[in-house]
């Protein structure tokens, strides 16, 4: 049997050169390099059109080369039946705190403002508020959100958090399902969304959330575009709901040049760069689960189709 690998081109040709290192009995296929479908048994996948996997009729684990699945939920012909698994490990999750600790100190600490009155030769001072004051919401508290609402928290700030079911996490007040998304808002000043695209959570980032927080609040997004009703971002910041938003996924990528997203103010771009697992650790992981599989021990990360995460 055969694995087939259609991987991001971000490690060019190193990922599948570190895969071929780690896994040196398999016979590694890179896509579009296919031969004989049949042989195909294992997929490592970056994205993928609907309909891609259906041309394997052997097909028995299917891998994302990231942390995100919601290319292979918009599948309608998706085998259901094998199992799936996807990259997600402490150095990814690590760095996504970082991402979101550096954005929620750049709006907190109004550090535009200052980069703006700098280009002015203009001296504006302001007075700023201590962490502590500030609250701030994480919307998803698996192994990312998790993790970077313990950041937040150990940096002072006032930390609530948000998910499908109620978690338990030192320093940080916790909220659940849809009866309690309303009050979670009401208190948020500023609001991290790192919530798995699923049908319940599409367009969550709509102009109903954004009425609930607080006037004058920010949203952090680093999850999927699917998340985001793009107009009604636009229009909130249009309308002072909010003063100011950092984006990092979007519905279409890259961002077209001509996108009203790179000239609206307040909002800040970041080209789905909020964390990128290293290249060792997406061998180690893309590797450990074929080794796994083929040995018949259980798989990490595995994903739950019918939850979407």
């Amino acid at each position: 049997m055969a694995i087939l690998c259609r991987l991001h081109d971000a490690y060019g040709d190193r990922l599948i050169e570190g895969l071929r290192a780690a896994l040196p009995g398999e016979d590694l296929r890179l896509w579009p390099e296919i031969g004989d479908p049949a042989e195909i048994d294992i997929c490592l996948v970056f994205r993928m059109p609907p309909g891609f996997l259906a041309q394997f009729p052997n097909l028995k684990l299917v891998s994302s080369t990231g942390a995100g699945i919601d290319h292979f939920m918009l599948d309608p012909d998706l085998p259901r039946h094998i199992p799936f698994v996807r990259v997600v490990d402490e150095d990814f999750a690590s760095r996504m705190a970082d991402y979101v600790c550096c954005w929620t100190l750049f709006h907190h600490r109004e550090v535009a403002h200052f980069l703006a009155a700098q280009q002015r030769h203009e001296w504006s001072y302001r007075t700023m508020r201590a962490a502590r004051e500030v609250v701030v919401g994480v919307m998803g508290l698996g192994q990312m959100g998790g993790l970077a609402a313990r950041r937040l928290a150990g940096l002072g700030y006032t930390v609530r958090g948000w998910s499908r079911t109620p978690r338990a996490i030192e320093g940080v007040q916790g909220f659940a399902g849809p009866e309690e998304f309303g009050d979670f808002l009401s208190g948020t000043e500023i609001l991290v969304n790192l919530l798995a695209l699923t049908g319940e959570t599409r367009g969550i980032l709509c102009r109903d959330t954004f009425a609930r927080m607080p006037q004058g609040g920010v949203v952090i997004s680093a999850g999927r575009g699917g998340h985001l009703v793009e107009q009604d971002l636009i229009d909130a910041l249009a309308g002072g709901q909010l003063r100011a938003a950092t984006i990092d996924a979007f519905s279409q990528e890259p961002l077209p040049p001509e996108h009203p997203f790179w000239t609206t103010p307040g909002l800040f771009v970041t080209p789905h760069a909020s964390s990128t697992a290293s290249l060792e650790s997406t061998v180690n992981t893309l590797a450990g689960n074929v080794l796994r599989f083929r040995r018949g021990e259980p798989l990490l990360n595995r994903v739950d189709l019918s939850r979407g995460y």
